[in-house]
């Protein structure tokens, strides 16, 4: 009876620690979910933040289904000396890629759609003018490599608008007074504080031409690079249909994915 109970006993006390065993490492796992959250939060909110390309503005340079990651400290403003030692910043350049809160969608509340990549063409006091396409800084020509006109237009070659011309409608009041007369015809001075963006697919890219210049309290970050690539259409990237996404990420992980962009630096 008594081995018989110091058995029963034995069972018992094997069983008990098995049981405390599994409760620990669930709260192990549990713990560790948590830590990751709060690691990708943290990135995401101060460092790194993930975009989608959706359209093709800025091919060749970045393609429609296009995921990229961008620098949020790259253009952010230094709180002290060790904060810009830890984290250099940078200073926003004629050329730069910079992914920015859009104004358009921000005026429309279409916070879905809220974010766009596009190229700083114009800094703070640039005089800028485009005549059929060629684009002109201070009187100067630009050269722009980048620059993509193989699309049919959907964009006016010209800018700013001449005398008796008609503004986009979305390019807003405030700044429509910025045109300056120069011996070459209207230019527009970038105001202060804010930037001129283009995209590289010049022909069919709604920026600054359309929806006016950039203020440098909406620009987010510079995209750094791509983590993922597939092929896709603007259709299916801006969609809001759950499944369609899903399917697409699934799907075209294995049969989609543009395998030489992994990684590709901007």
């Amino acid at each position: 009876m008594d081995h018989e109970g110091s058995l029963s006993a034995g069972s018992g006390a094997g069983r008990a620690p098995s049981r405390k065993s599994a409760k620990a490492g669930w709260k192990e796992n549990v713990a560790v979910v948590l830590e990751v959250l709060v690691l990708v939060s943290f990135v995401n909110a101060f460092l790194l933040q993930a975009f989608a390309i959706p359209t093709s503005s800025m091919e060749p340079e970045m393609l429609v289904g296009d995921r990229i990651l961008a620098d949020r400290v790259a253009f952010s403003r230094s709180l002290s000396i060790l904060d810009s030692f830890l984290l250099p910043q940078l200073e926003i350049e004629r050329g730069m890629i910079v992914a920015f809160r859009s104004p358009p969608e921000i005026r429309a509340g279409n916070f879905a759609q809220l974010h766009y990549v596009k190229r700083v063409i114009g800094l703070p006091g640039d005089l800028i003018r485009m005549a059929n396409n060629m684009v002109t800084i201070d009187g100067k020509p630009l050269d722009e490599p980048y620059k993509n006109l193989s699309a049919p237009a959907t964009v006016p070659p010209d800018f700013p608008p001449g005398p008796g011309e008609e503004w986009p409608e979305a390019f807003p009041e405030e700044y429509r007074g910025a045109v300056v007369e120069t011996r070459d015809g209207p230019a527009y001075r970038v105001p202060a504080g804010h930037y001129f963006c283009m995209g590289d697919n010049r022909n069919i890219s709604a920026d600054s031409r359309v929806w006016g210049p950039l203020p440098a309290d909406c620009v987010v970050g510079k995209p750094w690079r791509n983590y993922w690539s597939t092929k896709a259409t603007t259709e299916e990237m801006l969609s809001s249909n759950i499944l369609v996404k899903v399917k697409n990420a699934v799907v075209g992980l294995f049969t989609r994915t543009r395998w030489d962009r992994i990684l590709k630096k901007f």
